[in-house]
């Protein structure tokens, strides 16, 4: 097939339309949404403040009331990239609170730096650090990392305790070492910002705090709903999966922990323009857990979740409820054993996490995707593909010079890996050619998927050489062998089971791993378009494997052929030139094994490269043009579909017993025993 350089995208290849009106359409309903947006949180920014505007005495604890759910909103979406979409558990988000509070406090008062560069300095300085201890601690997992971050938040307390320079247990600034105990008000070009504490001065400073709080919110947003926000989600869900789709695991987690660490020194720079004045004891433990609570209790990895999440953790915090609770257990249970308000919250978090895990957003989100399934779902066979026009032959991506049917795309050299005394891979060669499909069969424990990871960059082999299109993969990654052009299955479908289907497509598109955050954050105009794009390529994708109707519903609530398809569409969104499908016809019917033969014999016409890791016998006669059966790691027959299923060597080692005389082929797909391949 020759190399085309047609302009047209590769949702036009599909669907043999161009852009028009319908395009446009979709830009403009997506711009009007985020206008939408942006303009509801302005006016609920501007009601939270208005009661600030008399100055009155009666205005000053409303005013810090909103100025601390303010610092604890931007603290908390900062926590909920980390926490909610990484799935990585921070108690460490109350010292940057601090560090930023002090830091911003320092270089107004003892550096004399104007308002806005020691904001600059402050947020990057913060995020800085939070760099920094990425680089140490997330090669930890789960409570090691979590442990680390508790660590950290004991220790910046302790410091600023003890520190001499930053008033220690007086608090900064001192009457002692500065001659007063509060910081002027925040000039910016001319104008001060009075913060909420004295009676007849109407407090400015909310104005900068509600303005700040609106613009991260919609940046915040922006990014979750960005190929970029996919990527930490597609973190959250598995590293190796993430890694599959080419994004690069450790970075992404170090960038999102750094700009989680600048959004938490946001907050502590809001709480300085509230009471002009820091104390060591306003960052202890306690406001880091709170700030966790307030993300898991809004809903993590949700948009409002740290919206909603804060408001009702500061009101608690500030209004009669939980004091009126700490009353009646010592009038009525006991006056010297009792829950505090930190303790009232942490049986809140508790419950939270077992009755509500998935937060207040989460849970109504939840309920009503589920309404909204039960009313709008269309019924269809469960498969691969379904029928008429979905199951057109189509091309799914432009053929690069390299992609010539007989070209060589993969070849192993003389490659061997083992586990300690276990050799899975023993001096295996094996190459595919580019319009091929190369199946790898074999008894369980054979090797097959071991060859599939070590094609993958899941592991490295002891000696021998992988090569794809010439370059080496045996010492790149996995994300890096993605981008080369490679992807693959898993022998268990590998989803994002909390997002839909149409979502789990498009995390397979390369801008998951190649937008920048800042790019995904600002949204220009072109992203309206590249969004619009993805999400016809993704539909398109889905309609060829017969997933056109399932578009909203959530990947774990698939059934399992549906499950194989949905992996396969996303393996497909990359665009690979050598696809690895590891046991894809496992677990399917035999309309569906048949429609995905189809499917793979499209792919080979289109000039892919092909291996799949198989049991199914009637697949691999159907679809393949060479076959490897391997057995204890070594290479038992090559050839013809036909030629080696009709190996008498190869029918013993699959029924595990010698072959009758006459001769036998292997025409049950299921091998005996079972276990790994």
């Amino acid at each position: 097939m020759k190399p085309t350089n047609s302009p047209r995208t590769t949702a036009q290849r599909w669907t043999g339309r161009r852009p028009g009106r319908r395009h446009a359409g979709l830009r403009i309903g997506a711009l009007q949404r985020d206008l939408l947006f942006l303009v509801a949180a302005a006016v609920v920014a501007a009601l939270a403040i208005l009661p600030g505007r008399t100055g009155e005495g009666t205005s000053i604890a409303t005013m810090q009331l909103v100025g601390q759910m303010a610092a604890m909103i931007v603290a908390a979406i900062g926590l909920n990239l980390v926490a909610g979409l990484t799935r990585l558990v921070s108690l460490g988000q109350g010292a940057f609170y601090a560090l930023g509070a002090y830091a911003f406090s320092y270089l107004l008062l003892d550096v004399g730096l104007p308002a806005l560069p020691a904001m600059l300095v402050t947020v990057l300085g913060c995020a800085g650090v939070g760099a920094v201890v990425a680089l140490g601690s997330l090669r930890l997992r789960g409570p090691e990392f979590t442990m680390i971050t508790l660590a950290l938040a004991v220790l910046v307390q302790q410091i600023l305790l003890r520190w001499p320079e930053l008033g220690a247990a007086s608090g900064y600034p001192n009457p002692l070492q500065h001659g007063t105990g509060l910081l002027d008000p925040v000039s910016v070009l001319g104008f001060e910002f009075d913060p909420p504490l004295t009676g007849g001065v109407v407090a400015t400073a909310m104005v900068p705090i509600a303005v700040i709080t609106v613009v991260a919110l919609v940046l915040y947003r922006n990014l979750c709903r960005s190929a970029w926000g996919r990527s930490l989600r597609a973190v959250g869900e598995s590293d190796m999966l993430a890694a599959h789709l080419g994004v690069n695991v450790f970075w992404r987690k170090t960038a999102a922990l750094a700009l989680s660490s600048a959004l938490g020194a946001v907050g502590g720079i809001f709480y300085v323009l509230i009471y002009a004045h820091v104390q060591p004891e306003s960052f202890d433990l306690f406001l880091s857990i709170s700030i966790l609570l307030a993300v898991l209790l809004g809903g993590g990895g949700t948009v409002l979740g740290p919206v909603i999440g804060s408001a009702v953790i500061v009101w608690l915090q500030q209004s009669q409820v939980l004091d009126g609770v700490t009353s009646f257990e010592q009038e009525h249970l006991s006056s010297s054993w009792y829950l505090s308000t930190p303790g009232l919250l942490g049986v809140l978090l508790i419950l939270v996490l077992f009755l509500m895990p998935q937060g207040i957003t989460g849970t109504l989100a939840k309920l009503w995707s589920h309404r909204a399934g039960q009313t709008t779902s269309v019924e269809t066979e469960p498969g691969i593909a379904g029928g008429g026009d979905e199951r057109r032959v189509v091309r799914l991506l432009e053929q690069p010079d390299q992609m010539r049917d007989g070209a060589q795309a993969l070849l192993l050299t003389d490659v061997t890996k083992r586990f300690g005394g276990l050799v899975a891979v023993d001096a295996l060669d094996l190459s595919v050619d580019y319009g091929s499909v190369h199946a790898i069969i074999g008894p369980n424990g054979a090797g097959k998927s071991t060859v599939a990871n070590l094609v993958t960059g899941v592991y490295r082999p002891g000696s021998g050489s992988v090569a794809f299109e010439g370059t080496e993969l045996s010492t790149r990654r996995p994300h890096d062998i993605a981008r080369l052009g490679v992807a693959r299955t898993f022998q268990t479908p590998q989803l994002f089971s909390s997002e839909t289907v149409l979502e789990n497509v498009k995390a397979g598109f390369a801008d998951t791993a190649s937008l920048p955050w800042w790019k995904a954050s600002l949204k220009p105009p072109g992203q309206y378009r590249r969004e619009a794009e993805l999400d016809r390529d993704a539909r398109a994708l889905l309609a060829r494997v017969g997933l056109a109707h399932d578009e909203r519903t959530l990947a774990g609530a698939l059934a399992y052929g549906k499950a194989r398809a949905l992996e396969i569409a996303r393996a497909l969104a990359r665009q690979p030139r050598l696809l690895i499908l590891d046991e894809p016809a496992a677990g399917l019917n035999s309309t569906e094994v048949a429609v995905l033969g189809e499917l793979l014999m499209e792919l080979r016409r289109d000039g892919m490269a092909l291996v799949v890791v198989e049991h199914h016998m009637d697949l691999v006669a159907s679809v393949a043009d060479v076959v490897t059966c391997m057995a204890e790691g070594r290479v038992l027959a090559r050839g013809t579909a036909a030629e080696v299923l009709a190996d008498q060597e190869v029918v013993a080692a699959y029924l595990g017993r010698p072959a009758e005389d006459g001769g036998e082929t292997l025409t049950d797909p299921r091998p005996a025993g079972g276990g790994q391949a």
